[in-house]
């Protein structure tokens, strides 16, 4: 828990226990769980095309098999 909270606004790639990888922000880290933010296309709910929607995560401890710092240049 301590270093995710030195890593606040940095981004992750964190697994899940089910090995699915999720990029994101760590926006948010509480006793319980971490939270992610990250934008996604989608598609639209009218019409055609996709959009770009903002999602978020909040993630238990126990969920959390890896996480990575990942850098951007």
């Amino acid at each position: 828990m301590r270093q995710f909270k030195k890593n606040i606004s940095r981004n992750l790639k964190v697994k899940k226990s089910n090995d699915e990888v999720i990029e994101a922000q760590l926006t948010e880290v509480t006793d319980e769980y971490i939270t992610l933010e990250w934008k996604a296309r989608e598609p639209k709910k009218i019409g055609k095309g996709k959009e770009t929607v903002q999602k978020r995560l909040e993630l238990p401890y126990t969920e959390i098999k890896e996480a990575v710092v990942t850098v951007t240049f």
